[in-house]
């Protein structure tokens, strides 16, 4: 690239500061691949420009945002800004979160530093995209569930590290999360004794996917999958195993409506307890069964057996487990449908490597890269026919697969 001046540079900066002040203002900014590109070149630009002490005070600052976003949550300072039409004062926001005046303009402070909402005037402050971002469940679910349940494990990580010699954590048993929560359960017995957590969990996983791309846009099942064939109505259509609410099969129903046969959710009775009592919308004509996936599988030659974000959870050794049973179960005509992370050997971007590190704090497991689950699939008896990445800024992916012979 050749070099720029410093005019140059300034003038770019104005054009940048004029797209942040107007996102609307960019033809076409709907489609998701120019809006991600521009937010990660920003995000890399900030990144390079830095000298030392900007990176030092990032890092130190970085940890704040988590709490202040979850109070801002719990007093309804997002939800307040968001429902009104014009710009708030600290007087008004105090009276309707009964917060301390004080204590809410330093608050407001450091969300507008942030970015988190607008500040257009001395005492004069309006929702922007983050605010109206954070009175989304998925937000405020996500940022609950992450601050009490997933950040202690965090905070663990490098004295665990030092204490285990740094080997890479591996026992599901032996972890920062155990570490962090100072408890012997692992996360899911967890989440069963902490009803709130596990509530805010569920809604997390149930709006993970809101707005983002999915498979469905990528592979067509009927042809994929069908071969162009009709289904019978008794024959096992979709199993969409270890399936929490059934996100993905009322997507699979809704994308395919005249397709017949049985769509089935399976997950822990717990869980199908919840979708029986508080079912989403378009759940109707989808099957919920309790089920176990160390466990054999009870549906028997299903055409499609289908998990979403399943064996990031575990070690290779259980995924082989899970995965030997979905085999057993498989005939002529059956196919896997895998929806997880592949990593790219070099330049995985950030999402997908916060992911991985997650795994490995909470649960011992990880994301894999495309030799990683080769080799997984090759020992539980598969072969892979094609991995179609249908989110780049994830790296999500869905891999395809059938028995190997």
């Amino acid at each position: 690239m050749a070099q720029i001046t410093a005019e140059e540079a300034l003038t770019l900066a104005a054009k940048i500061e004029a797209i942040a002040s107007n996102p609307a203002s960019i033809h076409g900014l709907q489609n998701d691949l120019p809006r991600e590109r521009l937010r990660e070149a920003g995000r890399k630009l900030s990144h390079a420009m830095e000298i030392p002490i900007d990176t030092a005070r990032r890092l130190q600052a970085t940890p704040l945002e988590l709490p202040a976003a979850l109070i801002g949550v719990e007093k309804g300072i997002f939800s307040a800004l968001v429902s009104q039409s014009g710009t708030t004062s600290i007087s008004e926001l105090s009276e309707k979160t009964r917060i301390d005046p004080v204590l809410l303009k330093r608050l407001l402070r450091f969300y507008q530093a942030n970015d988190m909402i607008t500040q257009p005037g001395d005492d004069a402050y309006v929702a922007n995209n983050i605010t109206r971002g954070m009175t989304t469940l998925c937000c405020s679910a996500g940022v609950e569930y992450f601050f009490e349940s997933v950040l202690p494990a965090f905070v663990a990580l490098p004295q665990f590290l030092r204490d285990y010699e740094y080997k890479n954590p591996t026992n599901p048993d032996q972890l920062p999360w155990h570490v962090g929560h100072k408890t012997d359960l692992n996360p899911f017995p967890w989440l069963l004794k902490h009803p709130r957590q596990m509530e805010v969990f569920m809604q997390a996983m149930a709006t993970l996917r809101d707005g983002m791309p999915n498979w469905f846009d990528h592979v067509d099942f009927r042809q994929e999958i069908l071969h162009g064939h009709d289904t019978d109505p008794s024959v096992p259509l979709f199993v969409d195993v270890g399936g929490a609410m059934g996100q993905q099969s009322i997507f699979f129903k809704n994308s395919y409506p005249d397709l017949k046969g049985r769509i089935i959710v399976q997950d822990q009775a717990q869980v199908v307890s919840q979708i029986e009592a508080t079912p989403l919308p378009g759940f109707a004509g989808i099957e919920a069964m309790a089920h176990d996936f160390f466990k054999p599988q009870p549906i028997k030659g299903a055409r499609a057996y289908y998990l979403r974000m399943i064996f990031h959870d575990w070690p290779d050794h259980k995924a082989v487990e899970i995965l030997r049973h979905l085999r057993d179960a498989m005939t002529e005509g059956s196919y896997l449908l895998i929806d997880e992370t592949v990593l790219s050997e070099k330049q995985a971007p950030w999402k997908a490597a916060f992911m991985d590190m997650t795994m490995m704090c909470q649960l011992g497991a990880q994301e894999r890269t495309k030799a990683e689950w080769e080799r997984l699939m090759a020992e539980s008896g598969f072969k892979i026919l094609r991995i179609c990445e249908y989110a780049p800024d994830t790296q999500e992916s869905l891999i395809i697969a059938v028995k190997s012979t």
